[in-house]
């Protein structure tokens, strides 16, 4: 017998949740001028995309995205990131 597939969210709670974390993140740094919102590669960073631009809709804070690439195959090895080292 074939198992139906069963939908946890659909796109628009899908949307509602994302809003309502953007809204999370604003409130708890709303005194900041900038956050770093990271996500590891791939669908964490394709999250953190949409986060950004919802946060980004609901306030004024500059978000900068981090991408995190993470050797699945060997987590011992260094984790690197896209952000810039001064």
């Amino acid at each position: 017998m074939i198992q139906a597939e069963s939908i946890i969210l659909d796109k628009k709670k899908i949307d509602h949740k994302i809003r309502r974390i953007a809204y999370q993140i604003y409130e708890a740094n709303v005194n900041e001028k900038e956050v770093i919102i990271a996500g590891i590669f791939e669908n964490g960073y394709l999250f953190a995309k949409k986060l950004k631009a919802a946060v980004e809709k609901v306030s004024p804070i500059k978000v900068i995205l981090c991408k995190v690439n993470i050797d699945k195959k060997k987590p011992t090895n260094p984790i690197q990131t896209s952000l810039k080292t001064e």
